[in-house]
């Protein structure tokens, strides 16, 4: 579907995926229709642009590859990852999410390292093609995994006992444990990640996804706020038998554990005070490069008051670095990335926001230049990649396209759309080089 189809047609249909066992983001009701988190919004979408939103709810793994084989068009939520984004272009982000290991409580007391290092005969699970799954291979190569196509049939694992362990978003791990009889069988014991849920769409259907963005940006963050509180009501998320059931059962853990807690909080007080910092830092910090988050430079440039004086959005990404990672790895790859994110750092200043937006794309937004100095910074973004000296050998050269947007007298809203599409240009006329367009 175009763009132009999205925002004029009222007869067009918007085809969304996502999984069909995914509570609450996400599922199949008891009446066989869509429900969930991502549902509603979506629906307001479509409510507020005009477009009839058909959803395709599957296994996670096959709801991403119906937007890959274009039997959907978007995929209405999901965490960015470098594997997924040789496939897809992600939108802007729509929900916060948290995941953590959840152990079950008849081996709590054991070593939860010794289960990550696959020292112990016993099985952590997790969803095929989730986040989930990526994060636990790469960070817990040797844990002993076992995969489920979707969150109910893995939970249904857990409390069959083929699993001791699984790896799942808090939220929907709640869902699931507290609308069942053993609420208390699982606990979560280890943190691992945070993110956000971005929309995404096939790898080049920049269309889409322009439309995609816009067509959210209708939907007011009062309403957003609404559709979220619905689903975190206490009596949507947990069934009224669950709250006498847990104060019985709190009620005897804290008579057991109630000296050791005594013993151990200042510990935990420290160790969570630490892991609070670690936080902070992977919220808003790009791993692998060091400079500023997505989401973090989203925060940052929605901050700044663009209304007064000149402001320069640059949008540009790596040349032909599908060639890289297909002829020399993704470890060559993230290296690539990362000296490319040093070398334009180098020639920036502390009051010039930077971020990594996406695999090998990267936005940088400065105030109060002139037209001649935005114009001699795009360029020297060009140069100073183009000319660095890799420290990794992958036989190709590396370069840049630098897309410029230059607002004289500022803008109401920082949009990187613009700079996006003039970054297209670039790559048109031939790559490595930029491409500056005064916006009036």
């Amino acid at each position: 579907m175009s763009m132009s189809a999205l925002a004029e047609t009222d007869e067009e249909v918007l085809r969304v995926a996502n999984s069909k066992a995914w509570k609450p983001f996400s599922y199949i009701n008891s009446d066989g229709q869509p429900d969930g988190i991502l549902i509603d919004l979506w629906r307001e979408y479509g409510t507020r642009n005009k477009v009839e939103i058909e959803f395709i709810l599957l296994d996670w793994n096959e709801s991403l590859e119906a937007v890959k084989s274009n039997r959907a068009d978007v995929h209405a939520g999901l965490l960015w990852s470098e594997p997924r984004d040789e496939f897809f272009d992600f939108g802007d982000a729509l929900i916060n999410i948290e995941t953590q290991l959840y152990y079950s409580q008849a081996f709590i007391g054991f070593d939860v390292d010794e289960l990550l290092k696959g020292k112990v005969e016993q099985y952590v699970g997790v969803v095929k093609g989730g986040y989930e799954e990526y994060f636990a291979r790469k960070e817990f190569p040797k844990a002993n995994l076992k995969v489920y196509p979707n969150n109910e049939l893995l939970i249904n694992a857990a409390f069959k006992g083929e699993i001791s362990a699984f790896v799942a978003v808090l939220q929907v791990a709640n869902f699931y444990l507290y609308s069942s009889d053993d609420p208390m069988s699982f606990v979560p014991v280890k943190y691992l990640y945070s993110g956000d849920l971005y929309p995404a769409v096939a790898e080049g259907n920049r269309p889409m996804l322009d439309a995609v963005n816009l067509g959210f940006k209708k939907i007011g963050t009062a309403t957003r706020e609404t559709i979220l509180h619905k689903w975190i009501h206490i009596e949507t998320v947990y069934p009224q038998h669950f709250f006498p059931t847990v104060v019985g059962v709190s009620g005897l853990v804290a008579m057991l554990y109630i000296i050791m807690l005594k013993r151990t909080v200042k510990a935990r007080t420290r160790e969570l005070e630490l892991v609070n910092e670690k936080l902070t830092v992977l919220s808003t910090t790009d791993e692998l490069t060091g400079i500023k988050n997505r989401r973090c430079f989203m925060d940052a440039i929605h901050q700044l008051d663009t209304q007064s004086e000149s402001l320069t959005v640059m949008v540009f990404d790596i040349d032909n670095f599908k060639s890289v990672n297909d002829n020399w790895g993704h470890a060559i790859g993230d290296e690539v990335i990362k000296e490319v994110a040093q070398s334009v750092e180098s020639i920036l200043t502390p009051s010039m926001l930077f971020g990594r937006i996406g695999g090998e794309e990267f936005a940088l937004v400065v105030r109060e230049l002139s037209k001649e100095s935005a114009i001699d910074l795009a360029q020297s973004v060009c140069l100073k990649v183009s000319a660095a000296r890799m420290q990794v050998e992958c036989n190709t050269h590396i370069s840049v396209s630098v897309g410029c947007a230059f607002y004289p007298n500022g803008s109401n809203e920082v949009d990187l759309v613009t700079a996006d599409k003039l970054m297209y240009k670039a790559k048109q006329q031939g790559k490595n080089r930029s491409v500056v367009e005064l916006i009036e």
